[in-house]
Order: C-alpha cells, then structure tokens, then sequence
C-alpha cells in the first residue's frame, strides 16, 4: 500500500462555458455545456479530462507541486494551444507503518526519537506497587 496522498482541487467555474446561476428552488447551481466545454458524454457519466503536471518553478506560496490543466484534444495539440488550468495539487507523503523505528523519519520538531531499552527483570523492580 502506498504512503502517498495526492491532495487535488478543482475549479469548475474555470471550464469553459461554466457559469454559476442561482435556481428557482432558493439552491445554486454550475451549469457546463457539454458540448462547447471539453467534456464529454460516455455511456456511464459526463467527463472532464484532466493533466496533472508538475509546477515549473516548484512547490508554490501554498505548498502546491502540481497544477491541473483540462487535457488538450488532438487539435489543441496540433495548434499547440493552451488549456485551461482548473487547480492545484500537492502531495503528502507519510511514514509506512512497517518501517523499523531507526530508519522512520525524525519528527517535525527535529527532535530526534527516544528509543527506550529494557534488559533483564521486567525492568520496573524500583516501582513502590
């Protein structure tokens, strides 16, 4: 099992033809053109393809490392036109739970683990119970 978590945000006003509108019923609503928008209509849902690209100057003010661009179709790419960017990610990586203790990673506070040794007896003969 992997020890990375892949944290995405998505702006869907930034696709093309997105709108906000308030509705009848008092809630707010997206509305996205299928068809002019870059997505399209499969047999089981409606699809936004996405590219996930590493920042080219690096981990940005917000600790994002990634951004994320709606993918070009073949003739975007022919005419070598940019697409949108709808957001941002970063990625969190945490110690694996069966790593040994002395190869784990230090703390954040940079204090280094305190590893505590007991040999022979139950180690706890000064104890007054």
């Amino acid at each position: 099992m992997s020890n990375q978590l892949h944290k995405l945000k998505i702006d869907l006003t930034k696709i093309t033809g997105a709108s906000v509108k308030p509705g009848k019923d008092g809630l707010t609503y997206l509305l996205v053109p299928i068809e002019t928008s870059g997505l399209f209509q499969g047999k089981s849902g409606v699809y936004l393809d996405i590219d996930m690209k590493e920042n080219r100057d690096g981990e940005d003010q917000y600790g994002n490392t990634h951004m994320l661009v709606m993918s070009p179709t073949k003739e975007q790419r022919l005419a070598k036109e940019k697409t949108p960017i709808v957001g941002n990610a970063k990625t969190f990586v945490f110690p694996d739970r069966n790593m040994p203790a002395s190869s784990a990673p230090k703390p954040r506070d940079g204090r280094p683990h305190t590893d505590v040794v007991v040999t022979g007896g139950d180690g706890f003969d000064d104890v007054p119970f």
